[in-house]
C-alpha cells in the first residue's frame, strides 16, 4: 500500500513538472499577443469640436482667400483662444477646416487635429497658410439661370453646412459640443434651402456661427435668417474685406465664450 502511494504521488510530480512549461508558455504568448494587439485606446474626447468651411466660390478673388487663411491662422494661435482652450475640462479641442464652392467642390484643407497648446496652434497655421490655392482655370463655369443682384457666380451654403453637419457626426474625438463657422461673401443661390439643414443642426444640439464679408448690405440679415443658428450662435460682420484677418483673429475663441455661456445640449 506504501509503495502504491508513492508511486501515485511520484507520478503526478511527474505530470506537474511536465504541464509547467506548458502553463508557461502560454502565459508568455499572452504577453505576446498583449504586446503586438494591444488593446484599442478610448477615444480622446474634447470639450469643443470647431469645424470651419472656407468659402472659395466664384465670388472669392484670390486676396478674398488669403484673407481669409491669414485670418484664421492668427486666429488659432491667439493667445486669448489658447486661453480658453486651457480653461476646459479636458484643456484641448477638436479642429478641422476645408474649403467649399458649388458643384460639391469640398477640400479638407486642415484634416482633424487636437489643439491643445500653442505648438498645435502653431502646426495648425502653418496648414492654412501651406493651403492650395483657388485654381481659377474654371472661373465661372458654374452660373445659373438667373442669378442675386451683385452675384458673380454660384453659391450653394446648404452644401457647405450638410458637409459639415456630416463631418461633425464622424469626428473622431467625442465632444460636449460641436460649432460649425460658415465663412461666406454671399446669399445662397444655389440648390436646397440652407434653413432645412440649419434646422436639423439645431435639432442635434449643433451650433452654427457665421463670418460675413463684402459689400452685400443684405448679407447680414440673410445669414441671421437662414444660416446661423443654435445654442450661443453668432453672426460677424466684416464690410471691409480687409478687416477681415484682424476679426478672425479673435473667432474662436469667441466661439467658444459664446457656447460656454449656454448648458450642453443634452
Amino acid at each position: 500500500m506504501l509503495h502504491r502511494r508513492l508511486f501515485c504521488a511520484l507520478l503526478g510530480l511527474a505530470f506537474a513538472t511536465a504541464a509547467a512549461p506548458s502553463l508557461a508558455q502560454d502565459r508568455g504568448a499572452a504577453q505576446l499577443a498583449s504586446r503586438d494587439h494591444p488593446l484599442p485606446a478610448a477615444p480622446l474626447e474634447t470639450d469643443f469640436n470647431i469645424i470651419t468651411a472656407v468659402d472659395v466660390s466664384d465670388s472669392i478673388t484670390r486676396h478674398d482667400e488669403w484673407l481669409q487663411y491669414s485670418g484664421l491662422a492668427r486666429g488659432v494661435v491667439d493667445p486669448r483662444f489658447l486661453a480658453r482652450v486651457a480653461e476646459g475640462l479636458e484643456q484641448r479641442v477638436g479642429f478641422l477646416a476645408f474649403t467649399w464652392s458649388s458643384g460639391g467642390d469640398i477640400h479638407v484643407i486642415v484634416p482633424w487635429t487636437v489643439i491643445e497648446s500653442r505648438a498645435d496652434g502653431e502646426r495648425v497655421a502653418a496648414q492654412f497658410e501651406a493651403a492650395p490655392r483657388i485654381d481659377r482655370t474654371g472661373y465661372g463655369m458654374y452660373k445659373p439661370s438667373i442669378l442675386d443682384q451683385g452675384e458673380r457666380g454660384m453659391t450653394d451654403i446648404a452644401e457647405a453646412v450638410e458637409a459639415a453637419l456630416g463631418i461633425a457626426v464622424e469626428a473622431p474625438y467625442p465632444a460636449r459640443r460641436s460649432v460649425i463657422n460658415v465663412l461666406s461673401n454671399g446669399v445662397d443661390n444655389n440648390g436646397q434651402d440652407p434653413r432645412g439643414v440649419r434646422d436639423r443642426a439645431i435639432r442635434m444640439g449643433i451650433t452654427i456661427n457665421g463670418v460675413v464679408f463684402g459689400s452685400r448690405q443684405d448679407l447680414p440679415d440673410y445669414f441671421r435668417r437662414n444660416i446661423v443658428g443654435g445654442p450661443g450662435a453668432f453672426l460677424m460682420t466684416v464690410r471691409d474685406p480687409g478687416d477681415l484677418p484682424t476679426a478672425l483673429e479673435k473667432k474662436f475663441w469667441q466661439d467658444m465664450i459664446a457656447a460656454l455661456a449656454t448648458p450642453p445640449a443634452g
